[in-house]
């Protein structure tokens, strides 16, 4: 996750950030987001990571990304069940 503040968007009046771990041939300069979407993002990211012991690739970034875009309520619902299945894991070992 590298996210670059990008600034006010004129027409909208929002705080725009930037992935840009997430650039590609469609997004060469990274994908943009507003803020809102950033919070939510980099909570689910950072959540996921802990639980996992590592970074998410790119692909599961523009997965993390996609749905960090749902209401927080939602990403807290996928986060509760990645966190049980961690804590599962946990105990079985």
């Amino acid at each position: 996750m590298k996210l670059q503040y990008k600034g006010v968007n004129n027409r909208s009046g929002r705080v725009e950030w930037v992935e840009l771990d997430l650039a590609s041939p469609f997004h060469p300069e990274g994908v943009v987001m507003e803020e809102w979407h950033v919070n939510q993002y980099r909570t689910f990211v950072e959540g996921i990571q802990s639980c996992i012991g590592r970074d998410l690739t790119k692909e599961e970034l523009k997965t993390v990304q996609w749905l960090a875009g749902y209401e927080k309520s939602t990403t807290s619902k996928i986060m509760g069940i990645i966190k049980s299945a961690y804590d599962n894991g946990k105990q079985n070992h």
